[in-house]
């Protein structure tokens, strides 16, 4: 309660927007439960009819002291036939940080929930509107106090402590963690010249392990210290040196500490475009990275690469149920009645760390009545802790067009493939899945819109072809 009321006290100063939703969706699927085709080649699949209500509320708040992102839908399935029970997914997305004391003390807040697949290769559909009991629910949350102060005109000064958590529902291994850094870096009043030295504590502790993985450690620590030193050659380019010391203990088969060290430059052509690069080396081998951006009145793109040691806990943390902004960067209001899409390949849910390589690019462009994007992924995860390697790859189209001043069509393609390989056993599990969504959006009112949507499945051995009609409002403070 405590940690709460420091968040909301500053509120009362900020600009409030608040968005009241409601959606009401009736959808018929031929393929409820995602029943996989026999080896005869004849369907088992069963159709039903299922309605879902799903009141949410979108509150953003930007203020002096204060900056607040909410957003919370409940959404309640009730399907006809007997196949399945009601259900109820929980959708949440918070993200606070406020000024507790002027320029010196803060307090960042987080907390989500959202659906995933328990098993990345099971029977999986778009969203979690099908009960195929491979769906489950995350939570995490994140609180983090820090503190920060200017050593004169000379260097700034701050230090963070954060307390997280990830939790499952039905299956993996439940984690909290806790984060204790010091940076101590040069003044932004300092010359062309800047360095930083940075410090890090981290420990993570799981509780109960699925059972499709072997020996496991219960707690983790990872330690480091860097230095880095930065030189601003002129109004675009700028060059940076970094070297260091991991000490880290984890359950691995190779070594988990050892120096770093990394060469990295920024290239800004200009405010709407940005190109950092670096080539490093860490304990585990080569951790170089790529981040793009680039801004036009009517475009946008974007591109990054990393390589680096991670696991399901920080990557939970990182996955946001609910988004702010969009492709072009803007401020938007998340619709909360829209069934969320379960993302394709995450991490299984233990306490094992991997080597993650990581790609993905993504375009959208304006035009007229017409928007138009892509995205392409690519990732792939080296488990340390056994023989074990995980691959994903996919890739989207969409496509938006405004048919008349109160009707908006919208069109979908997704390709995603998920592989998992053992190299001891020799043997490799795979699932591929194409979808394509398409459907028309009617104003109604100022507050009403209907919509009528299609979408089509093609999982492995199975596919399903569901029909949507729904109605939205939307009550605009």
């Amino acid at each position: 309660m405590c940690l709460l009321l420091l968040v909301i006290r500053p509120v009362l100063a900020a600009d409030w927007n608040v968005s009241t939703q409601l959606t009401m969706q009736t959808t018929y699927t031929d393929n409820l439960q995602l029943t996989r085709d026999n080896n005869l080649g004849e369907a088992k699949k069963e159709g039903d009819l299922f309605f879902d209500v799903a009141p949410g509320v979108v509150v953003t708040g930007k203020g002096r002291h204060l900056n607040l992102d909410f957003a919370y839908s409940p959404q309640y399935i009730h399907y006809l036939s007997a196949q399945a029970d009601d259900q109820v997914n929980h959708q949440l997305q918070m993200n606070a940080q406020s000024e507790i004391y002027q320029n010196h003390l803060f307090f960042d807040l987080s907390f989500s929930a959202q659906q995933e697949l328990i098993d990345s290769l099971g029977v999986a559909g778009r969203d979690a509107a099908n009960p195929t009991e491979n769906i489950q629910t995350t939570y995490t949350y994140s609180v983090a106090p820090n503190y920060k102060s200017r050593l004169g005109s000379f260097a700034n000064f701050s230090f963070t402590f954060e307390k997280n958590g990830v939790f499952y529902s039905e299956e993996g291994g439940n984690s909290s963690g806790y984060l204790n850094q010091v940076n101590l870096s040069s003044s932004t009043a300092a010359t062309a010249l800047n360095w930083a030295i940075n410090v890090k504590n981290q420990a993570l502790s799981f509780e109960d392990e699925t059972a499709n993985t072997i020996a496991q450690e219960p707690t983790q620590e990872f330690n480091s210290a860097t230095a880095s030193v930065g030189y601003q050659l002129n109004e675009r380019w700028q060059l940076m040196v970094l070297a260091g010391y991991e000490d880290n203990d984890y359950a691995a088969l190779s070594e988990t500490s050892g120096e770093q060290w990394q060469f990295s430059s920024i290239w800004t052509p200009t405010m709407r475009t940005r190109l950092y690069l670096s080539a490093g080396h860490r304990y585990f081998g080569w951790s170089p990275s790529l981040e793009w951006t680039h801004r036009s009145k009517h475009s946008a793109w974007t591109a990054s690469f990393s390589r680096a040691v991670t696991n399901a806990h920080a990557e939970r943390l990182n996955n946001e149920a609910y988004n702010f902004k969009d492709a072009f960067g803007d401020i938007v209001v998340p619709d909360t009645g829209e069934r969320l899409t379960i993302q394709p390949g995450t991490a299984i849910p233990t306490s094992l760390n991997f080597i993650n390589s990581q790609f993905q690019t993504g375009y959208a462009v304006q035009a007229r009545r017409n928007t138009i994007g892509t995205t392409i992924r690519y990732l792939l995860r080296e488990y340390e802790g056994m023989a074990q390697d995980e691959k994903t790859t996919g890739a989207s189209v969409f496509w938006t067009r405004k048919l008349t001043g109160l009707t908006t069509s919208h069109l979908a393609v997704s390709w995603d493939k998920n592989q998992r390989q053992n190299s001891i056993l020799s043997n490799e599990q795979k699932s591929v899945n194409f979808s394509v969504d398409t459907g028309l959006t009617r104003q109604l009112s100022a507050r009403t819109n209907l919509d009528l949507q299609y979408h089509f499945l093609d999982g492995e051995q199975y596919t399903e072809n569901r029909f949507t009609l729904g109605l939205r409002m939307t009550w605009q403070d």
